[in-house]
């Protein structure tokens, strides 16, 4: 009796702090499954919208096309196209992909467009209306960069409410980082609103995530884009197999149409540890350090001589995008009208969409006591 009341007790308080989660902590109120068309095998399972015609690289390589795609059930079917050859990787110093700026320091920028995301047993919830856990593993990434020579600005601003004018929001804060800080890469850093065990992962003898990087394939940079993200998996599976869990080449632009080196990173999920998407963090920094500024962390660090010019394409794009911080004030208030004002609908999607995939997680939560940490 007792021990049946402290369950009760247990899935009562659990309860509580779902109910505190704002609906825009989950990622659309649920996730994508996407199959294989031919084979019926789960190939991945995503919170971001799935379209037709999105395409998808798995951790073994295999490229697909999504063919179809079920709204109401959250379903996707895609259909194998072939098999990617990866960059080849050396271990001698690599300048093919060398990106420095006249000042001759290494920079990279990070920023958040989904401010609110949280890692639910490090922070207490999925969703923190403020500077939620993300913003954590964006330090963990600063400083692991920076112990390699690289100079970092971290965006603080605060993007919310997490909806689809969240890009059209930081997208302020991009082209101010292009303008002011004229970085080499251009990262915004989230995490994923899937299953827990989609992510996780033992890396180099720790307890750590994935990492799925995400492409806006309504991009005119994609193919730069693409190339940098391939280089990166090529590394990532040399150096630490696993960590790049694929690669998602979703509809839209996520603002990488603002400069040819920029890349969308998810580090884990939302019921797992925050603590392991921060060693991540760590190996992702390395990681990118070899895919930018070649193989030798010697020479990385060391003065560069030979200075290049500014990426092709970032000043004209990031003078086209100040254009777009004029109308971004009035469309985020119509923005933030219409979702005061659909509050009931919103919450009746949520509470149908969501009964499946919490009645999947309560059946995991009664086996397992947590994910290892």
């Amino acid at each position: 009796m007792k021990k049946t009341r402290n369950k009760l007790i247990t899935y009562l308080i659990f309860a509580l702090i779902v109910i505190s989660i704002p609906i825009e902590g989950f990622g659309n109120s649920g996730y994508y499954t996407v199959y294989d068309i031919k084979t019926e095998k789960v190939l991945f399972r995503t919170a971001m919208e799935v379209h037709e015609k999105d395409m998808y690289l798995s951790g073994d390589n295999k490229f697909y096309e999504v063919v179809k795609v079920d709204k109401s059930e959250r379903i996707a079917y895609a259909k194998y196209i072939r098999t990617e050859k990866l960059p080849e990787v050396k271990e001698e110093i690599s300048a093919a992909m060398a990106l420095v700026q006249e000042t001759g320091e290494k920079r990279i920028a990070i920023y958040s467009t989904h401010s609110d995301e949280s890692y639910l047993p490090s922070d207490g919830a999925a969703s923190i209306n403020g500077h939620g856990g993300i913003y954590k593993v964006d330090t963990a990434l600063q400083k692991a960069l920076e112990n390699k020579g690289v100079k970092v600005k971290v965006d603080w601003t605060l993007y919310l409410p997490h909806d689809a004018m969240a890009y059209t929001r930081s997208r302020a804060g991009a082209v101010k980082l292009l303008r002011e800080f004229k970085p080499d890469l251009l990262l915004d850093v989230h995490r994923d609103a899937v299953p827990l065990e989609e992510y996780i992962r033992k890396i180099a003898g720790k307890n750590a995530t994935g990492v799925r990087i995400v492409l806006g394939r309504n991009n005119p940079n994609l193919k730069a884009n693409q190339n940098l993200a391939y280089r990166i998996k090529a590394i990532a599976d040399k150096t630490y197999p696993g960590l790049i869990k694929d690669i998602f080449f979703g509809e839209g632009d996520f603002n990488q149409d603002l400069t040819p080196n920029a890349l969308l990173l998810e580090f884990g999920t939302y019921p797992h540890t925050r603590e392991r998407a921060e060693v991540s963090a760590g190996f992702m920094a390395d990681i990118l350090t070899k895919a930018l500024y070649g193989m030798d962390e010697q020479k990385q660090v060391g003065a560069v001589t030979k200075a290049q010019k500014p990426l092709p394409g970032q000043n004209k794009a990031a003078a086209t995008g100040i254009w777009i911080l004029v109308g971004i004030g009035i469309v985020s208030a119509v923005a933030f009208m219409l979702l005061s004002t659909g509050g009931r609908e919103m919450m009746h999607k949520f509470s149908k969409a969501t009964k499946r995939e919490f009645a999947s997680y309560f059946g995991r939560f009664r086996r397992k006591k947590g994910d290892g940490e």
